[in-house]
């Protein structure tokens, strides 16, 4: 009997031992990854589809198949993209790929290929081959979401952790502890800090921005370009609605100064790598990074008077500053760039509020971590960040909206930690065009006060003491940690726009906006919209009340 154990023991060892050969000498079948493809590309004929193999090693024994026909390689090695046509991949993504199926550009190498290897747009699969043998599979749309321009990402064993765009970027988050920092609201002093930083430039100033109306920041920046200073701006070309007469003016003017402009826009049938610009930042002289939830516009910075509430830092570090220029330099070689043409718009007169609002000064801070947010890179920081919350949540948005099949994933972990136990505050925009829909900010803030929760609270902001609305995207969390940004509260912001933001880890930071958060939220008129009916605003059923009492009156009287 123990002569028979030792006997399967040894036969066990054994084929442990074959089984670690065998693992060894098929190692390379680990070697090499289909890490990205894309099957529906911009291109005629989808001549830009192409897949990426990334590893070490020859690829000599190594193939991929969609079912129908196969490609392999000869002495390729490392990362490898193969793409169908060289040349029109080249017009989408501004480089070559190493291989192509068509033999169509003399530059690029052509694939071995038998048969014929097509991705199909709708419905299909890749299958990477080593020796013959399967090792990794993908098909579409079974495990990923078909979609033209849809770029599919393997990353830690997983597809498509984000949704990714031809020509979209990749950055990666990054913390920097900076020297110096200055807080700053609109409407009270945004204008002065940021013509400050304007006026204080020497070299360069680069701007990413979603509108620019305002005459005073043009000023400003044309007597930059006239002291010497290079201005570049990168604008959106197809805001929602369309580029004012204002705007274009604005934009002519700063042309005439010798500024820089450039457009990010869909043309024709290719579209724009982000669905918006919607960035709201500037960096000067390498050093200097204003990051606001404003536009330029007057209701945004206002030079006196009115405006929009929105938060702002001027963050003076070198690190912070080079981190959003490469991202401005990487939005600015897009395939979607076109340079300003002059138009025959006037510039603006300006417009001044008579009503000042000087609330809140600026206030400077010193050696605080600061974390760039790059939508739609990095945006899930504010997701990672609201689920660490503790004990306390302050949320300022112009609005917030549930994503198209559920609900707002961010919303949902606010109100999460307030269930468990934190101090949840969330502040909302109370102008018409966020309040009269069936399903938006007063419907929105009711379902959170209907949970019933002493420590979880929504309210909405409505006009008082120069505050014209809320465009605030912003969130104070634990006493220590702030959020300024551009950023949304809906699906596409942090999802397809370009965004941009800052997550200040600051107690001195957290204090100052806390004092503007409690001095909005205690002018508040609707403190309780508990009574707004989902699905309906509690304005139209009040009008229809009044619309059926003068009906009925209307009757009455002619009856007598």
């Amino acid at each position: 009997m123990l002569f028979r154990r030792k006997k399967t023991i040894m036969r066990l060892c054994r084929i442990l031992l074959l089984t670690i050969i065998l693992c060894l000498a098929i190692s390379p079948a680990a070697a090499y990854t289909i890490t990205e493809f894309c099957a529906d590309g911009y291109a005629e004929g989808d001549g830009d589809e192409y897949f990426v193999l990334d590893g070490k090693g020859s690829l000599a024994s190594w193939s991929v198949t969609d079912g129908e026909g196969t490609v392999s390689f000869g002495g390729e090695s490392g990362r490898t993209v193969v793409a169908r046509n060289g040349e029109l991949y080249y017009q989408i993504h501004n480089s070559y790929p190493d291989l192509e199926i068509i033999d169509s550009t003399p530059k690029v190498p052509n694939a071995k290929v038998s048969k014929k290897f097509q991705m199909a747009n709708t419905e299909d699969s890749l299958t990477l081959l080593h020796n013959g043998a399967a090792v990794q599979s993908v098909s579409w749309p079974d495990d990923v979401e078909k979609g033209n321009g849809r770029v599919h990402r393997f990353e830690n064993g997983v597809w498509d952790l984000r949704v990714f765009k031809i020509g979209q970027s990749d950055f990666e988050p990054k913390t920097f502890t900076a020297d110096k920092v200055t807080l700053f609201v609109s409407p009270d002093c945004s204008h002065e800090v940021i013509t400050g930083v304007i006026k204080e430039a020497d070299d360069t100033i680069i701007i990413s921005m979603y509108e620019f109306t305002s005459v005073s920041l043009a000023e400003s920046l044309a007597d930059a370009e006239k002291r010497g200073t290079e201005v570049t701006i990168l604008m959106e070309g197809g805001p929602v609605g369309g580029m004012s007469k204002a705007e274009k003016g604005v934009l002519n003017y700063l042309s005439r100064a010798g500024v820089d402009i450039y457009t990010i826009e869909s043309e024709g049938k290719l579209p724009a790598r982000y669905r918006y610009l919607h960035t709201k930042y500037l960096v000067a002289d390498s050093m200097v990074t204003v990051v606001i939830s404003e536009n330029f516009k007057d209701s945004g910075i206002p030079k006196s008077g009115s405006g929009n509430r929105g938060w702002g830092a001027a963050v003076e570090d070198s690190g912070v500053a080079k981190y959003f220029t490469e991202v401005f330099e990487d939005d600015l070689a897009g395939y979607d760039i076109y340079s300003w043409i002059l138009g025959t718009e006037q510039f603006p007169e300006a417009t001044e509020s008579d009503k000042a609002v000087k609330v809140f000064k600026p206030k400077t801070i010193t050696n605080c971590e600061v974390t760039p947010v790059i939508s739609p890179d990095t945006s899930y920081l504010i997701g990672d960040a609201l689920n660490n919350a503790k004990s306390s949540i302050d949320i300022q948005q112009a609005y917030i909206s549930h994503y198209p099949d559920f609900e707002n994933p961010w919303l949902a972990s606010a109100v999460r930690t307030a269930e468990a136990g934190a101090e949840v505050r969330i502040q909302l925009d109370g102008m018409y065009y966020n309040t009269d829909s069936e399903a938006d900010n007063d419907e929105i803030a009711a379902d959170v006060n209907r949970k019933g929760l002493k420590n979880l609270q929504a309210k909405i902001l409505t006009d008082r003491d120069g505050i014209l609305k809320l465009h605030n995207k912003g969130f104070i969390i634990d006493d220590e940690l702030v959020l300024i940004s551009s950023i949304n509260w809906n699906y596409n912001s942090p999802t397809n726009n370009r965004e941009a933001g800052l997550l200040i880890e600051s107690e001195q930071a957290a204090e100052y906006y806390t004092q503007v958060f409690n001095y909005d939220w205690e002018g508040v008129v609707l403190d309780n919209p508990a009574s707004a009916a989902v699905g309906f605003d509690i304005r139209f059923i009040l009008a229809g009340a009044v619309i059926a009492g003068l009906v009925v009156l209307y009757i009455w009287r002619r009856r007598h």
